[in-house]
C-alpha cells in the first residue's frame, strides 16, 4: 500500500536523467499519509551509491520553505548527495512539527525510516551514509533521532535546537558513538543559548555527547574569519575530539546571531553570513559514516581556512565580484571534484567580475597566488 501511492507519480519521471530533480512523495506510515520532498542532484546516476541527508523543518515549517530557505541544493550538486525534506503533521493544534515519542500523534521515527527504506528502493543509497538535520524543532528532533534511530542515522546536526525538558536523557542514548554537531546563535531568543523552561542549554546537549562518545572534556576553540562584518555576529568553532571511533562532538558557536540557520535565504534579523549552514554541515556529516571517521575530504577540508579574497554576492546567479588589495597572479575557479573553470572576466582597479552564467550550481573555490603565498575563497552558484 505504501508503494501505491508513489509509484505512479514517480514511474513517469526519468530517475536516472542528467539533470536535477525535485520528487514530491506521498507514502503510508503507520496507516497515515505522510510526505516529503526529495532532491536528486545532475550527478546521480545509479551506478554508484551516494549518501542521503534528512533536512527537517522548524515547528510551524514545512517541506518547501526548509528546502528553499535552508537550501542544501547547490552543496548537493557539487558533493553527489541526494537530499531528503519531511513534512511534519500538526503537533500542536494545526501548527505542524515533529513527534518526540507522544503515542497519540504520528510516529516521526517510523516515518524516517520507512523514508529510508523507500529511498533506496528507488534510489542507489550508501545506507551507512545516511544524515540527518533540521532548524529549530527540527534541530529538536535530529538530536532525538540520535538516540532513538542510531542504527539507521550516521550523524546529526541540530541548527537552533537542543534537547526539549520533557524528553528524557533515557530517550538520546545512542547504541553506539555517533558524532554530532551544533549551531547557535548566543542571541536566540526562541531556543535560547542557555535554555529556559521550554529546552536543555547548548553546553548540556554538547556534554550529553561528549560523554556518550568519550570524546576529551576540553575543547579546543578556533575562532573564523569575519568575512562579513556587517551581519552583527562572529562564530568560534569548539571540536570536542578524540570519541570512540573517531568521533567528534563539535559547536559552531555564533555569537550575537540569533534564531536563524547561517547565511540562510532569508533577511531575519540575527542571521550569521560568515559561514553558510548547508556548507559547514555537510563538511562535518562527510567526515564519518555509521561506523565512525572516515576521514576528511581533502577538497572541502580547509573551506573555512580560506579567505582573504572577498567574494560577493554569495550565494550568486549570475555574477560575482571579487576585491583583492594587491595585485594577484593566477587566478584560478574550481569545483569541488577539482574541474577547473575558464570563466569570462573584467578587472577595475582592485575588484574583479567574474560571469558565472556557465557553471552548473554548486560551491567553487577561487585561488590566486601573491608573492609565493596562496589566497582561497569559496562562493555558492545557486
Amino acid at each position: 500500500m505504501k508503494k501505491l501511492l508513489y509509484i505512479l507519480f514517480i514511474v513517469s519521471i526519468p530517475l536516472f536523467s542528467m539533470a536535477q530533480q525535485s520528487i514530491n512523495y506521498s507514502i503510508i506510515v503507520d496507516a497515515v499519509q505522510r510526505e516529503f520532498i526529495l532532491y536528486v542532484p545532475a550527478s546521480y546516476n545509479g551506478t554508484a551509491s551516494v549518501p542521503l541527508v534528512f533536512s527537517f523543518h522548524g515547528l510551524g515549517g514545512n517541506a518547501q520553505v526548509q528546502m528553499e530557505d535552508h537550501d542544501f541544493r547547490p552543496v548537493a550538486d557539487t558533493a553527489g548527495f541526494i537530499v531528503a525534506h519531511p513534512l511534519g503533521e500538526p503537533v500542536i493544534g494545526p501548527v505542524r512539527g515533529w513527534n518526540f515519542g507522544n503515542p497519540s500523534l504520528p510516529d516521526d521515527v517510523m516515518f524516517t525510516s520507512e523514508m529510508i527504506d523507500t529511498i533506496a528502493t528507488d534510489f542507489n543509497i550508501n545506507l551507512d551514509r545516511v544524515y540527518a538535520c533540521g532548524m529549530s524543532y527540527g534541530g529538536f528532533f535530529s538530536v532525538f533521532l540520535a538516540g532513538q534511530l542510531s542504527d539507521r542515522i550516521a550523524t546529526i546536526a541540530s541548527v537552533a535546537g537542543t534537547i526539549l525538558n520533557n524528553v528524557p536523557d533515557s530517550m538520546i542514548s545512542p547504541n553506539r558513538p555517533i558524532a554530532f554537531l551544533e549551531i547557535h546563535g548566543t542571541h536566540d531568543n526562541n531556543v535560547p543559548y542557555n535554555g529556559n523552561q521550554a529546552s536543555k542549554s547548548v553546553q548540556y546537549v554538547l556534554d550529553l555527547f561528549v560523554d556518550h562518545n568519550n570524546c576529551d572534556t576540553i575543547p579546543s576553540i578556533t575562532p573564523l574569519p569575519d568575512i562579513n562584518p556587517n551581519d552583527g555576529s562572529t562564530v568560534e568553532h569548539y571540536i570536542y575530539a578524540n570519541g570512540d571511533d573517531g568521533t567528534t562532538v563539535e559547536h559552531l558557536k555564533v555569537n550575537g546571531g540569533g534564531h536563524t540557520w547561517p547565511d540562510e535565504n532569508t533577511n531575519a534579523q540575527g542571521v550569521n553570513r560568515d559561514i553558510n549552514g548547508c556548507v559547514e554541515i555537510w563538511k562535518f556529516f562527510s567526515k564519518f559514516d555509521i561506523n565512525g571517521y572516515i576521514g576528511t575530504p581533502v577538497s572541502i577540508g580547509s573551506i573555512n581556512g580560506f579567505s582573504k579574497i572577498s567574494v560577493y554576492p554569495n550565494p550568486a546567479h549570475e555574477y560575482i565580484t571579487i576585491e583583492i588589495k594587491n595585485h594577484r597572479k593566477d587566478l584560478r575557479i574550481y569545483n569541488y571534484l577539482g574541474q577547473e573553470f575558464n570563466l569570462p572576466t573584467s578587472f577595475f582597479d582592485e575588484t574583479i567580475q567574474i560571469d558565472i552564467r556557465s557553471i552548473p550550481p554548486g560551491i567553487y573555490v577561487i585561488s590566486s597566488a601573491h608573492d609565493g603565498e596562496m589566497f582561497k575563497s569559496t562562493f555558492i552558484k545557486q
